[in-house]
């Protein structure tokens, strides 16, 4: 719960003071979970009927119900003045910033490529995500591969791939940030490069620099090739971020096929102390919608061992 709530002011009001809060708090949660601001539009947010339209009373909303943590796919393409009005409630919440997204030229060749425009176009992406990065607090930004080249064979595109990386990853390092791989599903995102867990962790390898690490959603792993606890072992030291959802229609935890208890007690059992982001919509429309993802995710929250 958080301390002396309603003396802290956050921006034009006060923490637990949106409408349709309880005003009081609920007690965090054990995980890291991460509500979002808007998952395919801006204006999608995970609690607009309890919280308005403005991203700041949905962040004061999400610390009430107790996350600790939000994350936006839309952050870097808001106004700068918004960014920093989120930034600075944030941490008078004391809560943090999950992945913004950072590759926003995904649907064409651009990482699989050895050509030195796109290599410094790629790195001037990173720069102009870190300055958005920076306002909001963020460390992981999503990364993604870019379509696969028509014609090149796939372990000459895996190698530029990695060689690519290798230059934004510094300008990462340098930047403060994180370069958080996603691997996407084939049938949704036909023709995307990176699309399994096995081949993002070879890459990540590969580049061997902190600043590059895999963001593992379990929902895109789910359709492409499942074995998601076996994968999550696999894969594990090269794993930085962990987003969540449903599977058939990207939804809250509970409402479909993945059992989700076991994988975040493994999450919480191996000490894993990030962001889980909630990347995924509300099956069910409204109010009633909104309390049963927030249900949902008490149901699934798994304390993190004591060390």
């Amino acid at each position: 719960m958080l301390e002396d709530k309603d003396s802290m002011t956050i921006e034009s009001g006060t923490a637990g003071s949106t409408p349709g809060s309880s005003g009081n708090g609920s007690a965090k949660f054990s995980l890291k979970f991460a509500p979002h601001l808007g998952l395919l539009s801006p204006d999608a947010g995970m609690f607009l009927h309890h919280a308005g339209d403005d991203p700041v009373d949905q962040i004061r909303f999400m610390a009430d119900a107790g996350f600790t943590a939000i994350e936006d796919n839309w952050m870097k393409v808001r106004d700068i003045e918004l960014q920093k009005r989120v930034g600075r409630t944030l941490e008078g919440l004391g809560m943090e910033m999950g992945v913004i997204v950072n590759s926003m030229k995904y649907a064409e060749p651009t990482f699989v490529l050895n050509d030195r425009n796109e290599r410094e176009r790629l790195m001037q992406e990173v720069r102009d995500t870190a300055e958005a990065a920076k306002r909001v607090g963020a460390v992981h930004v999503t990364t993604l591969s870019g379509t696969a080249h028509p014609s090149l064979p796939r372990d000459y595109q895996t190698a530029n791939m990695i060689e690519n990386l290798k230059w934004a990853g510094e300008v990462a390092a340098q930047e403060g940030i994180v370069l958080a791989l996603e691997p996407i599903n084939h049938k949704g995102w036909a023709g995307s490069f990176l699309t399994d867990i096995g081949h993002a962790y070879l890459i990540s390898k590969a580049v061997n620099l902190p600043s590059v690490k895999i963001l593992y959603d379990f929902w895109h792993q789910q359709i492409h090739a499942g074995d998601l606890i076996e994968n999550l072992e696999l894969a594990w030291d090269e794993i930085g971020y962990f987003q969540i959802a449903d599977n058939p229609g990207r939804v809250e935890p509970g409402v479909g096929e993945i059992n989700y208890g076991p994988i975040l007690r493994r999450i919480a059992e191996r000490g894993f102390k990030g962001i889980i982001g909630m990347e995924f919509d509300n099956s069910v429309a409204g109010l009633g919608g909104e309390r049963k993802v927030i249900e949902a995710m008490r149901a699934i929250d798994a304390p993190i061992p004591e060390r």
